[in-house]
Formats: structure tokens, sequence, C-alpha cells
């Protein structure tokens, strides 16, 4: 068969594995299941309320022809961006995929579809809710590295510089439960050799096979569950995933006085006598 035939063929089951399994193995969330991803980060990661980790990759591409700089990222490559929030089992819950690679990483999410639902309350995000043993109200959160925001629905590390014990423990127990999305890349990467190498079509034929490949993933991670054995080694930190580069950190802007209290009461529950790991204190050299 010829390569146009191959490609029509090759694009049209992406897209039918994207819309005959998305609704079973990507739904669109309500609260019970948020419900069900923040009780899953509790009990296998000891996060409470986290109804998601969240980050963005680069997915090299062949920049088209005459598109100028629009897909060439800050790596030197061109790309598109892929932002995605998993699971406690590194299952994909929301996907986005298909923005220059040359956009600001702080942009691409605030100009997100998930993003304008959040901020408009319009996710199925629960009520607020007592940190398990305590009777402080949490909202529930997402958590995301330095490259997101601080936001009210959305947690990342304390700045590195003049860090206190304190903060040094929310900064470790953030990124054992945000590992999670780097591992889900990892173990995409690793299963679909496509990732190990530009992909040479045009953008959009790229995000058919990016949302297909995320699809497939949770089929195959709720169906073959002996796959996750890496995910929850307390060992394996991140499965390496070339070609899909981590976003560029964004520069600060001052959060909100609410975002910042939100932090707080996070990091004095990880202290806590109810809150704290055996192992923390030793994880973060203290």
């Amino acid at each position: 068969m010829g390569v146009t035939t191959v490609q029509r063929i090759v694009r049209d089951t992406c897209k039918t594995l994207w819309q005959i399994l998305q609704p079973y193995e990507m739904p669109s969330p309500n609260k019970n299941h948020w419900q069900l991803v923040a009780d899953n980060f509790y009990k296998k990661w000891q996060f409470p309320n986290c109804i998601g980790a969240i980050d963005g990759k680069h997915v090299e591409i062949k920049a088209p022809s005459l598109s100028g700089s629009l897909y060439w990222n800050y790596k030197g490559y061109p790309s598109i961006v892929f932002i995605a929030i998993v699971d406690a089992f590194s299952r994909y819950i929301v996907i986005e995929v298909g923005a220059y690679g040359s956009s600001s990483d702080g942009g691409i999410f605030q100009n997100t579809r998930f993003y304008q639902q959040l901020s408009e309350k319009k996710l199925n995000v629960p009520m607020d809710n007592p940190i398990p043993g305590t009777d402080t109200v949490m909202l529930y959160v997402f958590i995301g590295d330095e490259a997101f925001p601080l936001e009210y629905h959305v947690m990342r590390p304390f700045p590195r510089r003049s860090l206190t014990d304190e903060k040094k423990i929310f900064n470790y127990r953030l990124s054992r439960a945000r590992r999670l999305v780097e591992c889900a890349f990892g173990i995409s990467a690793n299963m679909w050799r496509i990732f190990l190498k530009p992909i040479e079509v045009q953008p959009d034929f790229a995000c058919d096979i990016v949302k297909s490949v995320c699809v497939l993933h949770n089929f195959i991670l709720n169906n073959e569950p002996h796959r996750m054995k890496n995910v929850d080694s307390e060992e394996s930190w991140t499965i390496p995933s070339q070609n899909m580069g981590g976003p560029e950190v964004v520069l600060n802007r001052r959060p909100s006085n609410k975002a910042m209290e939100v932090r707080d009461k996070f990091t004095n529950y990880f202290v806590s006598p109810t809150g704290s790991v055996p192992w923390q204190n030793a994880s973060c050299f203290i």
C-alpha cells in the first residue's frame, strides 16, 4: 500500500480508538470520581485531598513547512505540548494536547479548557472536607511542580532557596505524590516507542496519536495491573522518557494569600503527629 493510504489507516485507527475507548477509560470526572481519586492518593501516597497530579511535556514533532518558529520550544526542537492530570495509579484523568511548543508553559496551562473550568468551578470538584484524622477543613487540590503557579486549587513546591525543615518536608511529600504523572509519561513512552523519536506527521495527526496512546495506556493499566509494579515501588521515582521533555520553569508571580494559606495548612499537617510519615525526615536529610 502507498504511504498516503497507510497514513489514512493509522490516523483513522487512532481516531477510532479515542472515540470508542475514551468514554470508558477516560470519562469526564464527576464528584464521585474525584472523591475516589482523593481516597487513593491518601491511601497509597499519604497526600490528603489530592485529586490529581499535573504536568506538561513537549512531544517532539517534525516542524510543518512554513510554520516559522511557532513549534520551536525553548529546548531547541519543534514540539506540541501535552498536559495531563493523572490519578494515584498513573492513569490519565484529563489530557490537553496540541499547544504550540513556542508558547510559555504558564500561559499554556492557563489557556487550557481544564483551567477555565477549574476557575469557573465547573469541574464537579467535591465540597471541602476535613483532612483525615483532623478537624482541619481543606479544599481539594491538584499538585504540580515549579512550572505551575500556586493557585487556590493548585499546589506547587516552596522555592528551593532558604527552605526550613517544614518546607522541605512539604516539598518531599508533594513530590512523592506528584511523581505519578512523571511515571505515566514514562510508561507511555516505553510502551509506545513512537515517543522516543520525533513524530514525523502533521501536528493535528500527532495530537490524534497522543490521545489514542492515552486511552490505550489506561486500558492496559486497568487490565494488566502488574505493569504498575515500578510505579508502586518507593524507590522508582520516575521512569525516563526521551523526547518528552519537561516544561520550562515559569517566572514567579506572587500567589494569592488564600493559596499560600492552603499550602501552609498542608505543611502544618505533614509535620504533625497525625500527618507525618516515619521516613520523611530521613528522606529530607533532616
